[in-house]
């Protein structure tokens, strides 16, 4: 029993045992266990880490092909541009009138032109296989020469030459520009200047010639200021030796010798004068005539004028004699004259020769004569066809000349009377003088009967101004603003795609036409308005009106305008307006201060500031106190101290004082204000300019006045 106890006992513990190994072993598969599913954890978020960076690896590659493939087409249609291009260019220079070649760095040909290929009588492709140059045929290698002296040179080359081309010998002068590793050429045909320049050269020669053997003192100075020709007069005068001339002395050393002479007038500072003198070379270009009183009392004629092949050209003639005469000779004719000009009539005496001899003021202003044309001395026929727009008009002009003409060959005492197109009435007498002169005397005796003929046809002549004028109004609305209308909406239309998609640049080429239209239709509506308002067709609907009613409507296009021009603007707060109404058309004062307003943002400069204030008008006149005024102020802002421009110069001015490039819309904002019977008020200040308009505070005369009339209905 002990031993099987002990038995059990030991077969207990081996159990035990049996079963620790079995717990021991377990946790081992256990920890062996989790420590694989950790390593596969760990492996799949790997896996899944790679997966992610696959796909989006993959996504961008799959982006890059799609830009390469983009970049690919854009690629091939930037060579099929360039291809193009290029046809376009060879096409170009084929069909230039001149020669043009490339050559590579050796000087060699590598392409030709059409032209080049014709003077070569030669096709392009041969002239490029032959190295056909365009040269003289003793000196074949001059073109190669010089395209490597400008390769080398880095710069463009030029040169002369004369070759036989198309079976004729020409005059080309050729350019070289390097290019690349080598040079673009080309030629000018230069053979009409070559032949040019040969005849001034002979030509030249033979004016040498001419003006050694003129009695006219002459001397030619080159560029260098050296002496190259003078005359034997040229010698006389200036009392030189011509031994000495003819070394060539210069101008200034001449200049030196006449003042030691005295033979120059005498001058305060000597220096200066030679310095001006000295300076004529290198200023004078067209020719200049000027007098020179010498010291010896004789006055000569200098004229100075630039010579062909450089230099200047000195002509001397001594007019002592000439101006003696020409002083006695004009001291009679102002004893004549100041005599003749006191007389009420009008005289004038012609020559034996039928040239106008001696006239007076009353002549001149009678006949509507310029003074310079009679101050020539012009021959009778001449003064007739001067006066023959005051004369009958009309089939019987030749013979009423002819007429006239006849009397002043007859030399026999004549009197009559004349009536002239324009309605004057002229008696007239004719008295022959004993040297062979003809006087004619003429009075003007239609006061009465110019005076009913000019009423006559003032009136005759409104009433066609008022015709015209209707007749323009009515044309310019229908033959101008019509079609300019239907112009407008069909671009519009074109614009809108509705006939068909449009590309960028045709919509943007619509936008252009649009915006010219509506300018264009802008200024013929000013136009139109002008007119009207000259005619006093321009209507009226009076009505009371809230001052907020002037602004607030263009307020908007205000803005956007002052935005694009880099200009401020300030619009009165509805709570700051002073209160009370005033009495106009809306529509017509809206466009008149709409006017006023855009010029003022318009002659403002960028940075500046343009001010729209309304106050009521105190301690004026009568009939101005309690109005509503409006104050529009440029201001040049921190550009002064920069003026604006004169923005209300056509507002202000008077329809008769009117500009040339008026502003059209401030003349029409004018005349709209005119008929509202608005006051304006200019004011200028550094930096700034204002306009008040002051408004009316009820129905004016004028206006009721417009209102009443058939064309204000």
């Amino acid at each position: 029993m002990a031993d099987s106890a002990l038995i059990w006992a030991g077969l207990s513990v081996l159990a035990g045992s049996a079963a620790a190994i079995v717990a021991l072993r377990q946790n081992r598969q256990a920890r062996r266990l989790a420590a694989h599913l950790k390593q596969a954890e760990d492996d799949r978020k790997r896996l899944t880490r790679e997966r992610d960076g696959a796909r989006g690896e993959a996504a961008a590659l799959a982006d890059r092909l799609a830009a390469l493939a983009m970049d690919t087409a854009s690629l091939r249609t930037e060579v099929q541009a360039l291809r193009q291009a290029e046809a376009e260019a060879q096409a170009l220079l084929d069909a230039a009138p001149f020669p043009i070649w490339r050559r590579d760095a050796e000087a060699r040909l590598v392409w030709v032109n059409a032209r080049y290929a014709q003077m070569a009588e030669t096709t392009p492709a041969e002239a490029v296989a032959r190295g056909l140059e365009l040269a003289s045929s003793h000196d074949l290698s001059q073109p190669r020469d010089l395209a490597l002296a400008a390769r080398d040179a880095g710069i463009l080359r030029t040169e002369d030459r004369r070759f036989v081309a198309e079976g004729d010998r020409r005059n080309y002068r050729i350019f070289e520009q390097p290019v690349g590793s080598g040079t673009l050429g080309f030629g000018q045909d230069i053979t009409t200047e070559a032949d040019a320049r040969g005849q001034l050269r002979r030509h030249m020669e033979a004016h040498m010639e001419v003006l050694r053997t003129i009695s006219t003192a002459t001397a030619i100075f080159g560029p260098d200021r050296k002496l190259i020709l003078f005359n034997r007069a040229y010698a006389r005068l200036w009392q030189l030796d011509e031994a000495w001339l003819d070394t060539s002395p210069t101008f200034g050393e001449i200049l030196e010798q006449l003042r030691a002479d005295r033979r120059l007038p005498e001058q305060i500072d000597w220096q200066s004068y030679k310095r001006g003198q000295l300076g004529l070379f290198t200023t004078v270009i067209e020719r200049q005539e000027e007098l020179l009183h010498l010291p010896d009392g004789s006055t000569l004629r200098l004229v100075i004028s630039a010579y062909p092949s450089g230099g200047l050209l000195f002509a001397y003639d001594d007019v002592t004699r000439q101006l003696t005469l020409e002083r006695a000779t004009n001291t009679m004719i102002a004893v004549q004259r100041a005599t003749l000009d006191n007389l009420y009539e009008a005289v004038v005496v012609y020559g034996s020769d039928g040239r106008l001899s001696l006239y007076n003021r009353a002549f001149s202003q009678l006949w509507q004569i310029d003074p310079d044309l009679l101050n020539r001395q012009p021959h009778l026929t001449e003064v007739l066809e001067a006066a023959r727009p005051l004369m009958q008009r009309g089939p019987g002009w030749a013979q009423l000349r002819e007429r006239l003409v006849d009397s002043f060959a007859a030399r026999k005492p004549t009197r009559g009377r004349l009536e002239r197109g324009d309605g004057a009435v002229i008696d007239y007498a004719s008295v022959p003088l004993p040297d062979g002169a003809v006087l004619y005397t003429y009075l003007d005796v239609s006061d009465s009967i110019r005076i009913e003929r000019a009423l006559r046809d003032r009136n005759e002549a409104l009433e066609r101004t008022d015709r015209m004028n209707a007749a323009f109004i009515s044309n310019i609305t229908h033959e101008l603003r019509s079609p300019l209308g239907t112009l407008i909406s069909m671009t519009e239309v074109l614009a809108q795609g509705i006939l068909g998609p449009v590309n960028a640049r045709q919509e943007e080429y619509c936008g252009d036409i649009m915006l010219a239209s509506r300018n264009m239709l802008r200024l013929l509506d000013d136009i139109i308005a002008i007119a009207t308002i000259e005619v006093g067709q321009m209507a009226l609907d009076p009505d009371d009106l809230a001052a907020e009613d002037l602004w607030q409507p263009q307020s908007t296009q205000w803005l956007d305008l002052a935005e694009q021009r880099g200009v401020a603007i300030e619009l009165p707060d509805g709570q700051a307006t002073p209160a009370g109404r005033l009495t106009g058309d809306g529509h017509r004062l809206r466009q008149a201060l709409d006017s006023v307003f855009c010029a003022a943002i318009d002659g403002t400069p960028q940075g500046g500031r343009v001010r729209l204030s309304t106050y009521t008008a105190e301690n004026g006149a009568a009939d101005t106190n309690g109005r509503l005024c409006l104050r529009i102020e440029s201001h040049s802002g921190g550009l002064a101290p920069v003026r604006p421009t004169r923005v209300f110069a056509d507002l202000a001015d008077a329809p008769d004082r009117r500009r040339t490039h008026a502003d059209l819309s401030l003349v029409v904002a004018r005349g709209l204000l005119d008929l509202h019977g608005c006051g304006l008020r200019l004011d200028d200040g550094d930096g700034m300019q204002a306009v008040e308009i002051l408004l009316p505070a009820g129905r004016t005369p004028a206006m009721a006045a417009i209102a009443a009339s058939p064309g204000g209905q």
